[in-house]
């Protein structure tokens, strides 16, 4: 079974740092992993994508790390390795936008991902204002990454998962902007999301 990329970045952290406890501390992980797993067996196949890749390796690798470093610098480590997935999304995408005028189809795609990906079976919920004309306008007002870190106790977690967006989408183009107010996870009534094509 393929590793996810918090769960990696965790081993690699805990081989480094407590090499005489790693042993310990990766089963602790697993453990609390599959425990979380069990915990949420009934969630959507399409919720369950959000929670596989990200929120239950995250919560469980933070309450892990919580055991042998502060709080403060669990989420500094967390922060990093969400940090550096979205470094190499950006990478990627920064990378397809230099064909020339794929910018302008961006906003549109982004929205029909919205629906797709982050819709109401995945456990979102969102309202559009607009997402024609190069203008992609959509307030989501739930989150699972947001209800999950919270059912967990650990909410201040959340804003990992929205820091990674601003990484990953902001300046990714030229003639593209991304622009955010609040976010659930920072602790705002909803994620206002905005991407659109200058002067539009």
């Amino acid at each position: 079974m393929k590793l996810n990329y918090i769960i990696k970045g965790f081993q690699q952290t805990v081989q480094e740092r407590f090499s005489a406890q790693s042993k310990a501390l990766n089963e602790a992980c697993l453990r609390r992993l599959t425990q979380l797993r069990v915990e949420n067996t009934d969630a959507s196949k399409e919720k369950k994508r959000h929670l596989e890749k990200q929120i239950l390796p995250g919560i469980a690798a933070y309450e892990t790390l919580g055991t042998v470093m502060s709080k403060q610098e669990a989420f500094r480590t967390v922060h990093g390795y969400v940090e550096a997935h979205a470094l190499a999304g950006r990478k990627m995408l920064t990378g397809m936008l230099r064909l020339p005028g794929l910018y302008r189809l961006v906003p549109g795609v982004f929205a029909a991902m919205v629906r797709e990906i982050f819709g109401e079976k995945a456990g979102f919920d969102a309202k559009e204002y607009r997402t024609a004309g190069g203008v992609m306008r959509i307030d989501m007002v739930k989150c699972p990454y947001h209800e999950t870190c919270v059912r967990y106790g650990c909410p201040e977690l959340c804003a990992c998962f929205c820091d990674s967006d601003d990484i990953a989408y902001d300046n990714m183009h030229p003639k593209l902007l991304w622009h955010r107010t609040k976010t659930l996870g920072r602790g705002g009534n909803c994620c206002d999301f905005s991407l659109k094509v200058k002067g539009k």
